[in-house]
């Protein structure tokens, strides 16, 4: 069969693609990985077949200028219940999404995906939750479809949220903007709108199922298996660490969307100074030149493949990115989260730390004391250890790329249309 992944411009998403993508490359099925311009050379760069569409989007240059966004209350999503939520609030939260990001993601390509699409006849279509082109591009061609998470399942929670609130609501006014917005782009090609559109047909699911979300959705676990995209092993790596390790990395993707590692690096790496553990920093050259001393326990690299840097920690310190979260997660790593309540981020820190594998604190809790009681804990307490192996079990259960690929031959065939 011919697969289409459709992923926004972004590489740390696309990353979580990529060993299901290649799974149904290996078995035999045609696969192609459609994005902005952006990310075209990404794809290739990990022998994937690259189908630019559209035009890139700005979305990251508006976050990093505008960085009081990240968290305010329209933005936070890490709490998607009837309790915490009125039609108000819910209504006022979707209305943002659409205005602020769905569009500005997807509005550019929709009309090249749609025309690829009908060119090219997938019949699987797999998007990450936030590219809604793809289920557009979907539905205008028949093809089945489902949404590949590489995050806590807000957004269909949410929608969940918002429909038993509109239920609620005298018919002549139950606004939907996400229906709205939808609806017109299908209606362009003579498709029509429901809400497989928003959530799938069904959904791969790489975060453990204990730490999920409760979902309506239907729901296929997938073993999230750490890819870092081509990359080299430093020889110092291969030495063990004397001390325990610790690991402090702002990840990809948090610098990816606003330019910047959002926590005090050279404050945290002075603090961590004066500890008996061996410290290594992963930083782009650009905040790396902005160290003026670098304590004699602390190695600054810009890149390390983190699947294998990982394995030799103790603990890692981080901002709650989906690949250092679920990375950590498969080697058994604890972890500290320092971060925000912005997108997912909240609920990756909080799900940890409620499941004994790490700790979280609000950003702006972040003291040197914390970082360093914190950091002392974590090497200090075997329950966290004993925690982040339990979830690494649990990870290995789930079911692998390799074993996925005849679960959505089937499905494929029973929901294409």
């Amino acid at each position: 069969m011919r697969v289409l992944f459709v992923t926004l411009s972004d590489r740390s998403h696309l990353l979580s693609m990529v060993p299901l993508a290649w799974s149904l490359a290996v078995a035999g099925h045609d696969v192609q990985v459609a994005s902005s311009p952006a990310l075209v050379d990404a794809i290739k760069g990990m022998g994937l077949t690259a189908v630019s569409v559209g035009e890139d989007h700005n979305f990251h240059e508006m976050l990093a200028r505008n960085r009081g966004s990240l968290e305010n209350p329209l933005s936070d999503w890490s709490t998607p219940t009837l309790e915490t939520h009125s039609w108000e609030l819910a209504l006022a939260k979707l209305r943002a999404g659409v205005m602020f990001s769905h569009q500005v993601y997807n509005d550019p390509m929709i009309p090249d995906l749609v025309a690829h699409a009908r060119r090219w006849r997938p019949d699987l279509v797999i998007w990450e939750p936030l590219t809604y082109a793809g289920p557009v591009a979907a539905r205008v061609v028949g093809a089945a479809h489902a949404r590949l998470l590489w995050c806590f399942d807000n957004h269909s929670a949410m929608r969940d949220v918002f429909l038993r609130r509109r239920a609620e609501r005298p018919r002549e006014r139950r606004e939907d903007p996400m229906a709205d917005w939808l609806g017109r782009h299908l209606g362009r090609y003579g498709s029509t709108f429901d809400e497989e559109v928003v959530v799938g047909q069904w959904t791969i699911d790489q975060v453990p199922t204990s730490l999920q979300f409760p979902l309506t959705v239907e729901r296929i676990p997938l073993r999230y298996l750490p890819y870092n995209g081509p990359s080299e092993i430093p020889d110092w790596l291969h030495e063990p660490p004397e001390r325990p390790r610790v690991v402090l990395t702002p990840g990809l993707s948090t610098h990816a969307v606003v330019g910047d590692t959002l926590l005090p690096i050279p404050d945290m790496i002075d603090t961590m100074g004066d500890m008996d553990i061996d410290v290594v920093v992963t930083l782009p050259p650009a905040e790396a030149a902005k160290l003026t001393k670098v304590p004699g326990n602390t190695r600054i690299v810009d890149f390390v493949p983190l699947h294998a840097l990982l394995p030799t920690a103790s603990a890692v310190i981080h901002y709650g990115g989906f690949g250092s979260w679920s990375t950590a997660l498969a080697n058994a790593v604890p972890q500290f989260i320092p971060t925000i309540r912005y997108a997912d981020w909240w609920n990756r820190a909080a799900s940890l730390a409620g499941a004994g594998a790490g700790i979280a604190v609000h950003a702006s809790e972040l003291t040197t004391d914390v970082l360093r009681d914190v950091v002392q804990r974590l090497l200090d307490e075997p329950s966290f250890a004993g925690g982040a192996e339990r979830l690494r079990q649990e990870n290995l259960t789930a079911p692998t790329p390799h074993d996925l690929v005849p679960v959505l031959e089937k499905l494929t065939e029973e929901r294409r249309r």
